[in-house]
C-alpha cells in the first residue's frame, strides 16, 4: 500500500514538471510560428496530453479489459470539464476567450456520434469506421486553420523548443503511467471493478496532464490554450480511443455506461459549450457567474466520482 502511494506521488510530481516544460515550450514555439493559443491548445497540447488515454486504452485491450478503456475515455472527458474547466473558471472570469464556432460544432458532433455508437452498448467495426472518418474530418479542419501572420520557420531556437516539447511529453507519459498504476493498485486493494476504476482513478490520472498543463497555461494568462486543450482532448478521447477499442475487440458494455456516465458527459459538454460561448465577452455578469459555475462543476464531479464507489 505504501509503495503504491509513493508511486502515485512520484507520478504526480513528474506530471507537474512535464506540464511546465510542455506548456512553456509550446507557447514559445507558437509565438515564433505566429500561431494563436487556441489553435495550439486544440492541436499540440491536446494531442500531447491525450497520449496517456491512448496508452491506457491499448494496455486495457491487451489485458482483455476493454470496459476500462471505455470508462477511461468517458471519465476523462467528465474530469476535463468538471475538474479542469471547473477550476479554470476561477481564473477565466477575467479573460476574453477567442472561440471558433467550427471547433464547438465538431465537439458537439463528436459527442452525438459517440452516443450513437454506444447506444446499443457495443462498439462495432462499422462504428469505428464512422469515428475514423470523423477523426479525418477533424484533422482536415485543423489543417485549414491558419495563423493571422506569416509563419517564420527559420527563426532560431525552434529546434530546441521542439526537443523540449518531446522531452516533456516523455516526462508526462512516465508520470501518467506511474500515477495510473499506483492509483489502480490502490483501488484494486479495495475491490473495485474495472469499469469504476476506468471512470474514476484512471480517468482522473490520465487527465492530470491536462490539469497540469492548464495550470501552467493559466499562470501565463493563456486562457485560450486551456479551452483549446479541453476541446481537442475531449474530441480525441472519443474519436481516437473508441475506434481502437472497436477494431481490436468486441466489447459488450454495461447499460450504465450510456445511461449514467455518457449522459452526464453530454450534459457537462453542453454546460461547457454554453459558458465558453458566453465567455467570449468580458463583463460583470461573467465575473460573477464563472466562479460559481466552477465551484458547482467541481462539487458535482466529486459527488459523481464518490457515488460510483458507493453503488
Amino acid at each position: 500500500m505504501l509503495i503504491n502511494f509513493l508511486i502515485l506521488i512520484s507520478g504526480l510530481g513528474l506530471l507537474v514538471l512535464g506540464a511546465e516544460y510542455f506548456v512553456s515550450n509550446t507557447s514559445k514555439l507558437g509565438a515564433k510560428l505566429k500561431l494563436n493559443d487556441m489553435f495550439l491548445g486544440i492541436t499540440v497540447v491536446a494531442l500531447g496530453t491525450s497520449i496517456p488515454e491512448v496508452f491506457v486504452s491499448i494496455s486495457s485491450i491487451i489485458n482483455d479489459s476493454p470496459e476500462l478503456a471505455v470508462g477511461n475515455s468517458i471519465g476523462s472527458n467528465i474530469a476535463n470539464i468538471g475538474l479542469i474547466f471547473g477550476i479554470s473558471c476561477f481564473f477565466l472570469s477575467k479573460s476574453v476567450l477567442d472561440i471558433n464556432l467550427r471547433d464547438i460544432f465538431l465537439l458537439i458532433l463528436s459527442v452525438l456520434i459517440s452516443g450513437y455508437v454506444i447506444f446499443d452498448f457495443s462498439i462495432s467495426k462499422s462504428d469505428s469506421f464512422i469515428l475514423v472518418c470523423f477523426l479525418i474530418l477533424f484533422i482536415l479542419h485543423l489543417l485549414r486553420q491558419k495563423s493571422s501572420d506569416e509563419n517564420n520557420p527559420e527563426e532560431d531556437g525552434i529546434g530546441k523548443n521542439i526537443f523540449f516539447i518531446l522531452l516533456s511529453l516523455l516526462i508526462l507519459l512516465s508520470g501518467s503511467e506511474l500515477t495510473v498504476n499506483g492509483g489502480k493498485n490502490l483501488a484494486l486493494a479495495f475491490g473495485v471493478s474495472n469499469t469504476v476504476i476506468g471512470l474514476t482513478l484512471v480517468a482522473i490520472g490520465t487527465s492530470l496532464p491536462e490539469l497540469a498543463a492548464s495550470f501552467s497555461a493559466l499562470k501565463r494568462k493563456k486562457g485560450n490554450m486551456v479551452i483549446g486543450n479541453i476541446i481537442g482532448s475531449n474530441i480525441l478521447n472519443l474519436v481516437l480511443i473508441f475506434p481502437i477499442i472497436g477494431f481490436a475487440t468486441k466489447v459488450i458494455l454495461d447499460s450504465k455506461i450510456f445511461e449514467r456516465d455518457f449522459l452526464l458527459m453530454s450534459l457537462f459538454t453542453a454546460i461547457f459549450v454554453i459558458f465558453i460561448t458566453f465567455g467570449e465577452n468580458q463583463n460583470r455578469i461573467k465575473k460573477l457567474i464563472y466562479p460559481f459555475l466552477g465551484l458547482g462543476l467541481v462539487i458535482w464531479t466529486f459527488y459523481y466520482q464518490a457515488s460510483l464507489f458507493l453503488n
